[in-house]
């Protein structure tokens, strides 16, 4: 009997150690069931979560807000702490970046009056952390519009990060609004500049740095890419991929100056009844710095509602959801670094390339919900390595999913224990080749 439970262990091990090559051994961690949650990870295998709690009718008063990280050290070392915290704050969102020395988080709130804050705060992955502050100020609309109002972060392989979020003139629905951007810059160890606005940048601005550290913007509704050389803080070019709105905009770098965009020739509204106007699919290739000719990769009479593009150092892909008879219905395209496009595939699995790191490893799972973040995905989700070799499940539940961006090989992926996704234990588990 013995010898039989120890072979079935023996089996038993090997057999999760094989399923689950490459990830590390789930980690578990308290949080608020009403929290917003965001994720990254760098290339020696530190990974972030950052969440942000809202009160609730039923336990306490719907105005309190607290923002708080776990930062997970390469070595496996869990360490959590509470941010920031406010009686007088509804929340808009988390983001976090981090490198292998510093931890950066940023958020949105707005107060009883109506005021818009976001804030940031950042310090080392274990120590002591600077005070947060303020960074800018935003109108929060009567309605939220069809743009992420989260504040995004991104990181330089040197560790300069932008933080980039929707600004509006305080005038909305009036015929002089403005939609725009503002964004504000952090040297390492040092605080963030003051914000600079942008008035012509897409709202819901995510910004990207390539390897290089050239800074890109892009929104989910514009077709417009504001673009910073590196080290200037300085979006003076703006390419116009789409002169009017666009749906589902996406952009993914790999290496300096060489990426993918895709987006969808139709439009976002502001009508929730009316909802969005799908449209065919169009791609471009960032080489050399530069955005080739769009390419139109789907009948003119398609009628997609989501797509995002999957760059990858030989090329990459793109893929578009449409509803077909009997549902949605997925395919994909891959398109060379010369801008030549294979065979359109249609999607029989259900599982899509949805992000790639800075070494080209692709993380696969189900199409996401329309009009979320791509890197909100559910279960399962998997990642091929670059070079070949046997897909990699990762262990976990519906979650959220990060790479290391944008010259690093690593992927983090966290979710909610409860089946129901609504529980108050966070687990995560991070992938390195």
């Amino acid at each position: 009997m013995f010898a039989a439970t120890l072979a079935a262990v023996l089996m038993l091990s090997l057999c999760s150690s094989v399923a689950f090559a490459g990830w590390s051994a789930p980690q578990s961690f308290g949080v608020s069931r009403y929290a917003t949650t965001a994720v990254a990870v760098d290339a020696r295998g530190d990974a972030a979560v950052a969440w942000a709690t809202r009160g609730s009718p039923s336990i306490g008063p719907r105005f309190r807000t607290s923002v708080h990280v776990t930062v997970r050290s390469a070595n496996g070392r869990l360490s959590t702490r509470t941010v920031w915290s406010s009686n007088d704050a509804e929340p808009l969102g988390v983001s976090v970046v981090l490198t292998a020395s510093e931890v950066t988080v940023a958020w949105g709130s707005f107060n009883r009056a109506g005021t818009g804050t976001v804030r940031a705060a950042y310090g080392p992955l274990i120590g002591r952390w600077c005070q947060p502050r303020a960074i800018g100020r935003i109108s929060v609309p009567a309605f939220y519009p069809p743009v992420p109002w989260v504040p995004h972060l991104a990181v330089a392989s040197d560790g300069e990060v932008l933080l980039a979020w929707s600004h509006w003139n305080g005038k909305y629905g009036h015929e002089q609004e403005r939609r725009g951007a503002a964004v504000a810059w952090r040297a390492p160890g040092r605080r963030f500049g003051a914000p600079q606005v942008l008035p012509d940048a897409p709202g819901g601005a995510v910004p990207q740095f390539d390897a290089r550290g050239t800074a890109y913007l892009y929104g989910y509704c514009s077709g417009l890419v504001p673009i910073a050389p590196a080290h200037t803080h300085r979006f003076g070019r703006t390419v116009v991929l789409m002169p009017r709105q666009a749906l589902a905009f996406d952009l993914s770098l790999t290496g300096s100056g060489r990426g993918l965009a895709t987006w969808i020739a139709g439009e976002c509204s502001f009508d929730a009844a009316a909802g969005n106007t799908p449209g065919p699919v169009f791609a471009s290739v960032l080489s050399a710095g530069a955005f080739g000719k769009p390419l139109e990769l789907t009948p003119a009479d398609t009628a997609a509602f989501y797509s995002n593009a999957v760059a990858t150092p030989g090329g990459g892909t793109v893929n578009w959801a449409t509803y077909g008879p009997h549902g949605s219905e997925t395919f994909s395209l891959q398109i060379g670094t010369d801008g030549l496009s294979g065979a359109t595939q249609q999607i029989t699995g259900g599982l899509i390339a949805l992000t790639a790191d800075g070494g080209g490893d692709q993380v696969f799972g189900p199409v996401p919900v329309p009009s979320t973040p791509i890197a909100l995905v559910a279960s399962p989700v998997f990642v091929r390595p670059a070079g070949g070799g046997a897909d990699q499940p990762g262990p976990g539940r519906p979650g959220q999913v990060a790479v290391a961006a944008p010259v690093g090989r690593a992927v983090v992926w966290a979710w909610n224990a409860s089946p129901t996704g609504a529980g108050s234990t966070m687990v995560l588990s991070v992938w390195r080749p």
